[in-house]
């Protein structure tokens, strides 16, 4: 096995733009060395990605060997029937957990379907929170393995959490109040298959985007995540690195901290050179604020000095805030797909009403949302995209 991880390393090639992204030792950070603190809030300024090395550190080597687990189970979990790992898809019943099939959401305005499969594990769920997902014994039988690793991804983001606060002049336990275990929240783990495309469909597997949340622990053995670089149009390869997770800022620590942490666009193409053949797999935690936590900006500190925007409103909760996203999200694809089989005047028509619709429901936050900014950039690059569409002729 462990042959085999180096070789998938070592097969990313060398010849391709890669991200700066700096490494950061978990052992420093949990031994409260100033400069690896200093380091981690430069990092989480100008780029919000890092990678996180977890080698010298008891508390890295669990989640490590937590992660390897992980993937073992993640690939089991994919060797199941189509048919059967489609029972537990509730998107229909409004549900975020669970499983996603292969091109259920589109990813860009050319209406280009994902090219990855993925299944969603909430941490209320396997800490039993929450009423209990249909789920298949696969999982079920390894509730024990998932607890572990969901334990072990919140030790570290402690670490990181205090080491951040502190940077800000904030009380060391201000994030991590905001992410109690034992509060229900949206964190969860997800697995992602991406099979290999065709070498004439190898585009976009997932589209640029923001996390909704706070951090994201992500495990790759293989390409295909691109970041973009601030202040350019560049898109470029984070390259994984054995013994290192890849960690990004969300939206929530924008929130927080009034813009002065970063949440970094991403998305995720086709894996470069001879790794384009292989199925990806990603192992990806994402921590999000328990759900009664106000999403609005922290008060003291750095964040104090931020000049307040005359739009600004008391936060609403975690809960209502990831469903805006969600539901904007979902939002975008059912456009997507509207626009590909209607005419010009039948898409502007509906285009307004969503809007209509957005703004009744969020008042004056609306015009904030990451989602409706989208919706509007569509409906002005609207001939652009029209171009790919096959439009019924009146």
């Amino acid at each position: 096995m462990a042959s085999n991880m180096e070789e998938l390393y070592s097969s990313f090639p060398d010849d391709v733009p890669t991200a700066p992204l700096v490494t950061i030792s978990l052992q420093k950070l949990v031994a409260e060395d100033g400069k690896e603190k200093e380091r981690l809030f430069e990092a989480s300024k100008s780029l919000g990605f890092f990678y996180l090395d977890m080698q010298e550190c008891d508390h890295g080597k669990t989640l490590l060997s937590g992660s390897e687990e992980m993937f073992d189970l993640m690939e089991r979990f994919y060797e199941l029937p189509v048919e059967e790992k489609l029972k537990y898809d509730f998107a229909a019943e409004g549900k975020y957990f669970g499983y996603i099939g292969l091109g259920a959401e589109v990813v860009d305005g050319k209406g280009t379907r994902e090219k990855n499969e993925k299944y969603n594990i909430s941490k209320d769920d396997i800490l039993s929170q929450s009423d209990p997902l249909p789920a298949p014994s696969i999982i079920t039988n390894n509730r024990p393995a998932l607890s572990n690793y969901i334990h072990a991804n919140n030790r570290v983001l402690t670490t990181l959490f205090s080491s951040l606060a502190e940077s800000l002049n904030l009380p060391a336990s201000t994030f991590t109040s905001l992410h109690r275990l034992s509060s229900p929240s949206g964190c969860h783990i997800r697995f992602i298959r991406a099979p290999p495309q065709p070498i004439d469909q190898r585009t976009l597997t997932l589209g640029e985007h923001t996390d909704f949340g706070s951090l994201t622990i992500l495990f790759n053995r293989i390409g295909g995540l691109q970041v973009k670089l601030p202040n350019t149009t560049d898109w470029v390869y984070v390259r994984p690195m054995p013994g290192c997770a890849i960690v990004n800022l969300g939206d929530a620590m924008v929130k927080f901290t009034a813009g002065i942490l970063r949440s970094n666009l991403h998305r995720v193409v086709s894996p470069p050179g001879s790794q384009a053949d292989m199925v990806r797999y990603s192992l990806v935690f994402f921590q999000r604020p328990e759900y009664d936590v106000k999403m609005r900006r922290l008060e003291g500190g750095l964040v104090d000095g931020v000049p307040k925007d005359d739009g600004e409103v008391d936060g609403e909760s975690t809960r209502e805030w990831l469903k805006r996203r969600h539901q904007g999200r979902k939002g975008f694809t059912m456009l997507m797909n509207l626009i590909s089989r209607v005419s010009p005047r039948t898409f502007a028509s509906t285009f307004l009403a969503v809007i209509e619709s957005l703004y009744q429901e969020n008042k004056k936050q609306w015009i904030t949302s990451v989602i409706v900014k989208n919706l509007i950039k569509l409906f002005l690059r609207y001939l652009h995209l029209s171009r790919y569409c096959s439009w019924p002729h009146h």
